[in-house]
C-alpha cells in the first residue's frame, strides 16, 4: 500500500516545480513556435501556434498554442505536455498558470505519469504557496509494478506536512484486496495510512471492516476501531478495537470480543482476546463466554479464560478454566475446568464437577459429558461417582428435599433419553439408596425404602421410576416398606446436595 502513496508524493512535488514561478527573477522562456502573434486590440498577450514550447527554470512545456502575458501567466491549448528533466510528464487540454497567485490549474483529460504511476483526473489545482495540490472532480492513480489502483472523489496533498487526503468514494484495489472507505490519509513520513470513516477491506481470504484505524507499512502494523471487524474463510472476529501485527502473526481484540465458527453455531465472547497465526490459538478473558446452538437450544459456557484450537481436522478444541460454569435448558454443570472436544461433542470437567440434568445431580473426580443430536446423551464418571436426585420430585416440580435417591460406586456410566436418566451402570463398591414412590394420588409418593450394595449395579429407569435392578458381586439389598422404614432420610457417606450451586439461567453463570 505504500508503495503507490510514495509514488503519488514524487509525482505531486515534480508538479510543483513544473508548474510554479515564484519570485520575480522567474521568467517564462519561449524555446519555439511556428508562429507568434501580437494584438492588442484582441488580447494583451502574445499568441503562439504550431509546435509551441515554453521552458520555466529547466521544465518544458509543449502544446498545439498559447497565450503568453507580459505578467509571465500564460494559458496553453491542445496536447498539452509537461517534461521534466527526471522523465516525469503531465498531459492535458488545456493549463492555466497565474503568477500572482502562483496556481496552476490543467483541466481536460489530465494524465500525470512518474515511473510507474499514472494519476488521471478531468481537473487538477496546484497552489505553491500552501504546497497543496487538490482535485474535487474524481481521479484515479494506477500502479503497474504493485498493481495498485486508487479512485476518490476528492484528492489533497499538502507538501508542507507530507500528507495525501482522499475523500469521498475512495476505492483502493489490488489483485489480493480491495479497500473502501469515506475518508483516507496517507503521511508519507511515517508511511502510516489512516482510514477516517467507515472501511472495508476484502481480501482473498479476509475481510475487514472498521469505523476508523490505521495502517503503519513499515512496522506492518494496524489497528482498527468501532464496529471493528474480521472474517476469515472459518471465523468471524468482533471488538470495540482490533490489533494485528503482520510481521509477528499476532491480533489482539479488546472489549465486547465475540469469535465466532462461520462453519458451525459457535461463539465465544468476553473483554479481551487475543490470536496467533502460528498454531491458529484464540484466546479470550474477562467475561468469557462460550455459546453453542444446538438443536434449537443454546449451550452457555462461562470460565476465567477461554481457549480455542483446532485439530488436524480443522474442527475446535475449547479449553475452560477456571471457575467453568454451564447452563443449557436441559443441562447445568460446574467445575474447575473442562475441555470440550467439538468433533465428538464431548465435554470433559475437571476438578470437583457436578452436573445437573432435571432432577438428577451427577459428581465424580472427572465427568466426561457425551451430546447427541445436541442433547446430554451420556455421562462418564471416574472416580467417586455419586448420582442423587429427590425422590418425590419430577421434571418441572421441585419436591420437598426430605428423600434422596442415590447411585455410589468407584465408576459409573450414566445413560439420558431426553434429558432423563434412562440406566446407570456402576462399577466398583456400589451403593444404592432408593425411595420407590405411588403417583395415584397425583404427586409422588414414597412407599419404602430399597438400600443395598455389591460390587457393580445396573439400573433401568421408565417414566422417571426404576424399572429394573441387578447386582452383582456379594450384593446386598434390603426393602422396607413405610411401615416399617425410619422416617428419617437415609444417606449414604459423603452424600452433598448442592442445588445451591446450580445455575438456573444463563445469567446466573456469571454468579460465583
Amino acid at each position: 500500500m505504500q508503495h503507490w502513496c510514495y509514488t503519488f508524493l514524487v509525482v505531486l512535488l515534480l508538479q510543483a516545480s513544473m508548474l510554479c514561478a515564484q519570485g520575480s527573477a522567474r521568467r517564462v522562456k519561449l524555446v519555439h513556435t511556428d508562429e507568434l502573434r501580437y494584438d492588442k486590440s484582441l488580447v494583451d498577450a502574445q499568441r503562439l501556434l504550431g509546435n509551441v514550447h515554453l521552458e520555466l527554470e529547466g521544465t518544458s512545456f509543449f502544446c498545439d498554442s498559447a497565450y503568453l502575458f507580459a505578467n509571465d501567466d500564460f494559458d496553453a491549448f491542445s496536447k498539452i505536455r509537461i517534461l521534466e528533466a527526471s522523465g516525469s510528464t503531465v498531459n492535458s487540454d488545456f493549463l492555466h498558470f497565474d503568477k500572482a497567485l502562483n496556481t496552476a490549474v490543467l483541466t481536460g483529460n489530465v494524465v500525470l505519469r512518474d515511473r510507474d504511476m499514472t494519476l488521471t483526473c478531468n481537473a487538477l489545482t496546484y497552489l505553491v504557496k500552501e504546497e497543496v495540490a487538490r482535485y474535487v472532480t474524481g481521479g484515479r492513480i494506477v500502479s503497474s509494478t504493485n498493481k495498485n489502483t486508487l479512485t476518490s472523489r476528492n484528492g489533497t496533498y499538502n507538501g508542507k506536512t507530507e500528507v495525501f487526503n482522499f475523500k469521498r468514494d475512495v476505492v483502493l484495489k489490488n489483485p489480493s484486496y480491495t479497500v473502501r472507505t469515506d475518508t483516507m490519509q496517507y503521511r508519507s513520513v511515517s508511511e502510516v495510512t489512516t482510514f477516517l470513516g467507515p472501511t472495508s477491506i476484502d481480501g482473498d481470504s479476509v475481510s475487514i471492516y472498521c469505523e476508523n484505524g490505521y495502517y503503519d507499512s513499515r512496522k506492518d502494523e494496524s489497528r482498527f476501531g468501532r464496529n471493528a471487524w474480521v472474517r476469515d474463510r472459518t471465523t468471524l472476529l468482533k471488538g470495540d478495537s482490533l490489533y494485528y501485527n503482520g510481521k509477528l502473526g499476532f491480533g489482539e481484540v479488546f472489549r465486547n470480543v465475540q469469535i465466532r465458527d462461520t462453519t458451525q453455531t459457535f461463539e465465544i465472547w468476553g473483554d479481551y482476546g487475543k490470536h496467533l497465526e502460528s498454531n491458529e490459538l484464540s484466546f479470550v478473558t474477562g467475561h468469557a463466554l462460550l455459546l453453542e446452538v444446538m438443536d434449537g437450544d443454546t449451550l452457555f459456557m462461562h470460565a476465567d479464560t477461554l481457549k480455542a484450537l483446532p485439530d488436524a481436522q480443522h474442527n475446535q478444541i475449547v479449553y475452560a478454566y477456571h471457575g467453568v460454569r454451564i447452563f443449557k435448558n436441559d443441562l447445568q454443570g460446574v467445575c474447575d475446568s473442562v475441555v470440550y472436544l467439538q468433533s465428538d461433542s464431548l465435554l470433559w470437567m475437571y476438578r470437583s464437577p457436578i452436573v445437573w440434568s432435571a432432577q438428577n445431580q451427577v459428581t465424580g473426580d472427572t465427568l466426561k459429558l457425551g451430546l447427541s443430536n445436541q442433547a446430554l446423551d451420556k455421562a462418564w464418571v471416574m472416580g467417586n461417582a455419586f448420582i442423587v436426585s429427590d425422590a418425590e420430585a419430577n421434571d418441572s416440580i421441585q419436591g420437598p428435599e426430605i428423600r434422596f435417591n442415590q447411585i455410589k460406586g468407584k465408576m459409573a456410566t450414566a445413560s439420558f433419553v431426553n434429558s432423563e436418566l434412562e440406566s446407570v451402570w456402576v462399577d466398583g463398591n456400589g451403593e444404592l439408596v432408593y425411595y420407590p414412590t405411588d403417583d395415584k394420588k397425583g404427586k409422588p409418593e414414597p412407599m419404602g425404602t430399597n438400600q443395598g450394595e455389591c460390587s457393580s449395579i445396573l439400573i433401568r429407569f421408565k417414566d422417571g421410576e426404576l424399572s429394573s435392578l441387578r447386582m452383582d458381586g456379594q450384593p446386598k439389598s434390603v426393602f422396607k416398606s413405610n411401615r416399617f422404614a425410619d422416617t428419617d432420610s437415609l444417606l449414604l457417606r459423603d452424600f452433598k446436595w448442592l442445588r445451591d450451586q446450580r445455575p438456573r439461567s444463563r445469567y446466573d453463570i456469571f454468579l460465583k
